[in-house]
């Protein structure tokens, strides 16, 4: 059986990087800046309630415990602080909570979530449509790594040929791309944590029907308090940083520290 013949590799033209690979990545940038400042314009201002804040507070800085303390902090500071939420008698998480003001049930709180999906969907679509109408079947760029058969429909859609490398990526796939690999970078820009959302998305979970939050209704802290002590009592402390200044000095160093401590 005769080998494949390699491929020759495409040459790209550097009129596409500039005039459609970055203005793509420029526009994806400004439309999710829209829509995050779109987002905060049409948020209602709403009283908040005193005793539902401080638990929610108190459930994130146990969920950050949980979550870095456990690999930043030493095992004494790690231990020490966990006492703090999970212990028996005097820890946060063990006294029953105060229950907060029950507010009735607001029909603009669907709105709100109607408003949200459309400030999402809206956009998707109609740089979908202009992306497919502008750049179809442009070959943008070129994955610096080999990519396996499974990735082709994925990384070329409207682009049907079938001899092209799978490392190479459409205009359409590099929106889906731009779409999700901006996130990182949008959470820096708006100053956004990423612990602090996986928190908030854990906390919106346990406030919800399963956990008997009453939806928009509010959210009992009860079961959220609950919840929260069962994983932090169950999580390990595995610390990172133990001797991270021998690591970034180097072996030498490192065998020199040793051989100093040993006389």
């Amino acid at each position: 059986m005769a080998a494949t013949a390699p491929q020759t590799p495409l040459l790209l033209d550097p009129s596409i990087r500039d005039w459609v690979v970055l203005p793509m990545v420029a526009i994806m940038v400004l439309m999710n800046l829209m829509r995050h400042y779109a987002q905060q314009a049409m948020k209602d201002s709403k009283p908040i309630d005193a005793t539902e804040m401080q638990q929610k507070q108190l459930l994130s800085r146990a969920a950050r415990i949980r979550t870095r303390g456990s690999r930043l902090l030493p095992s004494e500071s790690f231990n020490a602080r966990k006492a703090y939420f999970v212990d028996k008698d005097k820890g946060l998480l063990a006294k029953k909570p105060k229950k907060a003001t029950k507010k009735p049930m607001d029909p603009m709180a669907m709105m709100d979530g109607m408003k949200g999906n459309m400030l999402y969907m809206v956009p998707n679509m109609l740089m979908m449509t202009v992306i497919s109408f502008f750049f179809s079947g442009f070959v943008l760029v070129k994955v610096p790594f080999p990519v396996t058969q499974r990735f082709k429909q994925m990384l070329q859609r409207g682009v049907d040929l079938a001899t092209l490398d799978t490392s190479y990526v459409s205009s359409l796939s590099w929106y889906f791309l731009l779409m999700f690999g901006l996130r990182g970078f949008l959470r820096v820009v708006l100053g956004e944590d990423p612990d602090a959302l996986d928190a908030n998305r854990e906390m919106q979970m346990q406030m919800g029907m399963g956990m008997g939050g009453g939806g928009p209704q509010g959210f009992d802290a009860a079961p959220a308090y609950k919840h929260e002590k069962e994983e932090l009592q169950m999580a390990q402390h595995s610390w990172v940083l133990e001797d991270c200044e021998l690591q970034l000095c180097g072996a030498a160093v490192a065998a020199r520290v040793q051989n100093a401590a040993l006389g």
